[in-house]
């Protein structure tokens, strides 16, 4: 029986995708996990670090701004994770900030009979619980 206080699953935040900034520096998100990462350096400039598809293809280098090191981030990550599409349309779909929202959680296993009965029990002391505090107001009421 899953808990009655609203629980959503794994994850109930949406999932980043596009251009997310942290800080001072900017992280492009995809599919869950960050494939770019553009953030200032002491000269003034920009280093931008990017990891597309594998562990060994991490790619770090440095721009002249925040922008300049965003479009090459966009560019190079394109390439490599849609090569059958063109570049402009690549890009695009990269850098498309819609949030992508969790699945829904999978329905629980249904309740056993005990776990009927104790839902009925409660509910039954529940409401007999509420009508008691209710005519205890309306007493309090009439007496003011």
């Amino acid at each position: 029986m899953l808990p009655s206080h609203g629980y959503q699953g794994f994850r109930t935040a949406p999932i980043p995708s596009g251009w997310v900034q942290l800080g001072d520096g900017w992280v492009l998100w995809w599919s869950g996990r960050q494939i770019a990462n553009v953030s200032l350096s002491n000269d003034g400039g920009a280093r931008v670090r990017l990891d597309a598809r594998k562990m060994w293809q991490i790619k770090e280098g440095r721009a002249a701004s925040i922008a300049q090191g965003k479009r090459y981030a966009e560019r190079w990550c394109a390439a490599r994770l849609y090569p059958e599409m063109r570049l402009r349309a690549a890009v695009a779909r990269l850098t498309d900030s819609t949030p992508i929202q969790p699945s829904p959680p999978l329905p629980g296993l249904p309740r056993t009979r005990e776990q009927q009965q104790q839902a009925r029990r409660l509910a039954e002391a529940g409401a007999i619980e509420k009508a008691r505090i209710k005519e205890a107001l309306e007493l309090r009421r009439s007496s003011v």
